[in-house]
């Protein structure tokens, strides 16, 4: 008696190798894993309140980086979790009423309240428009 040999390939069972997903699939799990460690080392930051300035102070600050285009950072009177919020930096692009229009360096324009600005520092122009890092050039 002779036995029949029957070979089943996966494509013949209907499996479809799903090539590139599996592969996002994995990178975004380690993507995301990588993003919880970065949010838990920057809350684990202390970052110290500085001093309230006043009102006149700002509004002097922020029109100088209106009008000489020099970026700034920006601590706001907020406390989320027992610690102050990080510095926004950006330079100013605009006023309306109260709001305040700033540029962070991602080109994104965030909208603060005057108001909520507690202390405003200058930031050093030359390493906030470098765009790459200049590379040595060996011959």
């Amino acid at each position: 008696m002779q036995e029949d040999v029957i070979k089943l390939s996966p494509d013949a069972l209907g499996y479809k190798d799903r090539g590139k997903m599996k592969w996002m699939g994995m990178m975004l799990s380690d993507h995301a894993e990588a993003l919880k460690k970065q949010k838990k080392a920057s809350q684990s930051a202390v970052i110290v309140p500085k001093e309230n300035q006043p009102l006149e102070d700002i509004s002097a600050s922020l029109y100088k980086s209106y009008t000489s285009k020099k970026p700034l950072a920006i601590q706001l009177d907020m406390i989320k979790d027992g610690n102050y919020l990080p510095d926004t930096e950006g330079l100013v692009k605009g006023f309306k009423g109260s709001i305040v229009f700033i540029e962070r360096r991602d080109r994104s324009i965030r909208q603060i309240r005057l108001e909520d600005i507690r202390h405003i520092s200058w930031i050093d122009a030359a390493s906030w428009f470098e765009k790459y890092q200049r590379q040595p050039v060996s011959y």
